[in-house]
């Protein structure tokens, strides 16, 4: 009974506390509940170097109180001024002390010789030390743990299922459904199952690619059909982006933070909300 009374207790707490939630969502900690609105990663592919374009659209982040993922390719780090800047980007922390950028794996070279990739086309041992290198380039020189992967060009193979076996600290695959088939069990998505605490591997579907440029009407309109989903991902490449695709990244933001449409998260912080460790501070 006392239990019961707890659970009761807790639950009425939870509720109050998500109906003071009121204006715009952004990536707070609103419960352990499902939170209000959609849930939106933002997959942010291709750092290397530092440059303007990749300052513009984390400052963009930070200032909009939201938070995204950003794939780093390890090889194309060369300055010690881009390796220190990304450092100082990982510290930043939201309210809930997830980092505001989370960076990922997104490969070591982004190979790119036709039909071959650098996670299709290549052989596991090739795939492995590739993976092993970037995870040691974040360990070692960002001196933070990785636990999500995307492989470039959205491309991988049975080989790359294989070699993500040898990666513990790896939780989170983002993946192109159309043309990634190779995943296997254990990865589940939360789109097809239930996600229990004793699922450590995610595979999330990419909902939208926008390559080179960013464009604003195909979100807006899908929203209907979109906010019926557990989350969406949206796949960016800033570093081409004009001045038009960041004019509409700010109108997107604003689009989801009105009227509580969205609730941004990184691909990790889903992981640990699925997973009941969403914890605030």
């Amino acid at each position: 009974m006392k239990n019961l009374n707890f659970s009761i207790l807790k639950y009425l707490i939870i509720s109050l506390l998500a109906i003071q939630t009121v204006g715009l969502v952004s990536c707070e900690d609103l419960s352990l509940n499902a939170p209000k609105g959609l849930i939106i990663i933002l997959k942010a592919d291709d750092l290397g170097e530092t440059t303007e374009n990749w300052n513009q659209f984390i400052k963009i982040v930070t200032d909009s109180d939201i938070c995204a993922g950003i794939g780093i390719i390890s090889k194309n780090v060369k300055s010690g001024n881009s390796l220190n800047e990304i450092r100082r980007v990982s510290t930043i922390k939201q309210v809930n002390n997830f980092p505001v950028i989370e960076f990922w794996n997104h490969g070591y070279d982004h190979l790119d010789q036709g039909q071959n990739t650098e996670f299709r086309g290549t052989d596991y041992n090739y795939q492995l030390e590739h993976f092993q290198k970037t995870q040691k380039f974040f360990s070692d020189s960002l001196h933070i743990i990785c636990h999500s992967f995307g492989a470039p060009h959205n491309r991988t193979s049975l080989e790359t299922n294989k070699v993500l076996e040898n990666f513990s600290e790896i939780n989170v695959w983002q993946y192109y459904r159309k043309i990634e088939t190779n995943y296997q069990k254990p990865w589940k998505d939360p789109d097809n199952v239930v996600i229990k605490n004793s699922d450590k591997n995610l595979i999330l579907n990419i909902d939208y690619l926008f390559f080179p440029n960013f464009k604003l009407d195909k979100i807006v309109t899908n929203y209907d059909i979109d906010k019926k989903k557990p989350y969406i991902i949206i796949q960016l490449h800033p570093l081409g982006w004009d001045s038009e695709s960041f004019e509409n990244f700010k109108a997107m933001i604003h689009f989801y933070k009105e009227n509580n449409r969205a609730v941004f998260m990184t691909p990790y912080q889903y992981y640990k909300f699925l997973h009941n460790e969403y914890i605030s501070n």
